[in-house]
């Protein structure tokens, strides 16, 4: 048939492009899985060689068989691991391209260096993709380390200190905390990277994302201190009664305190004291106290088919065993005994 090529290939050109369309379309988006390394080491080359996206080498200082174990897992480019060696390393080598990386002891038996500069207790140690790591432990140690992308660090700035990022060269003697604080930091991180290798697959969605990066965000550029002016009595009157409005809007979707900090066009200090002069509590305790609220009255009053984990669930604890922990610290009783008598009582 004349002209039936010509047809044909403009036919098969357009379903190719409504194909390429299709598959790129975010519907359709093919879904992402965190990378993961979990491993133990008798050979420090191959402890070097195994964290992903980074280049580094390690040199074996002090004396005794190498024992390495690293877990590390990676959403997109962020990254929450656990560390640790016997007897002690020496490190070259820089962060991942465009990020800085933070390293919190969990335990240091001998001294720590970093930046060609030893480490005091509750200093958090950290280093940018520009310069070496120059990192040292002389003795068996564990570490919770953290990559966070440059434009992560940039945005928590603008909204949580007004400055427009961090300097390089600031001495990280400025962000140290007591040893105890320390620890409660690293520790936070920790369960954290329990909770989600815990699952036999970590899907890498927004709302995964949005939540570690504030998780770890906060365990980890908390430290900074603020240089932060604090707004006047009748401003924070105005914050507050912003962010009560907020929080009650976003029971079943909670902010982070930084999206507390964008929606009410404030600094986290103002957000912070605005709180606890107009509620008694910072921003986050009444906010879990709110969603807590929401849940018993769910529980009070059940829709047909409810149960614990569904109200839970709405309201965005997606821990049970944690959430049950707070729900009773809150009203004294399990979220299933609160169930158990609205159903008898009906």
């Amino acid at each position: 048939m004349p002209g039936s090529t010509a047809t044909v290939v403009a036919t098969t050109a357009h379903t190719t492009r409504a194909l390429a369309k299709f598959i790129m379309s975010p519907s359709v988006r093919r879904r992402q899985f965190a990378q993961v390394v979990n491993k133990t080491f008798d050979d420090i080359d191959a402890l070097a060689a195994s964290p992903l996206a980074w280049n580094q080498k390690y040199e074996q200082i002090g004396r005794g068989r190498f024992y390495g174990r690293l877990t590390q897992l990676v959403l997109e480019r962020l990254q929450l691991g656990r560390l640790n060696w016997f007897p002690g390393v020496l490190q070259t080598g820089a962060a991942p391209k465009n990020s800085w990386v933070f390293g919190l002891p969990i335990k240091a038996e001998g001294s720590l260096h970093v930046r060609r500069r030893p480490v005091q207790n509750g200093e958090i140690l950290a280093a940018t993709s520009r310069d070496d790591v120059g990192f040292a432990a002389t003795g068996p140690t564990e570490l919770m380390v953290v990559v966070l992308p440059n434009n992560l660090i940039r945005r928590w700035m603008q909204v949580r200190r007004g400055t427009n990022g961090m300097d390089p060269d600031l001495p990280p003697r400025h962000w140290a905390v007591s040893s105890a604080e320390l620890a409660l930091r690293s520790n936070a991180l920790s369960t954290l990277l329990n909770e989600l290798l815990d699952q036999s697959e970590v899907e890498v969605t927004t709302g995964l994302l949005t939540r570690v990066e504030s998780r770890i965000s906060d365990a980890i550029l908390d430290m900074i201190p603020s240089a932060e002016i604090i707004e006047s009595l009748h401003s924070r009157a105005r914050v507050a009664r912003a962010v009560l409005q907020l929080l009650h809007d976003r029971r079943d979707d909670p902010p982070s305190v930084t999206e507390i900090c964008e929606q009410v066009d404030t600094r986290e200090r103002t957000l912070f004291l605005s709180c606890v002069e107009a509620f008694g509590r910072p921003p986050a305790q009444l906010l879990l106290e709110l969603r807590l609220n929401a849940v018993r009255r769910a529980l009070v009053h059940p829709t047909p088919g409810e149960n614990v984990t569904s109200a839970a669930s709405h309201y965005g604890f997606t821990h049970f065993g944690r959430f049950a922990s707070m729900y009773f610290h809150q009203f004294n009783e399990l979220p299933s005994t609160t169930l158990a008598k609205s159903l008898g009582a009906s």
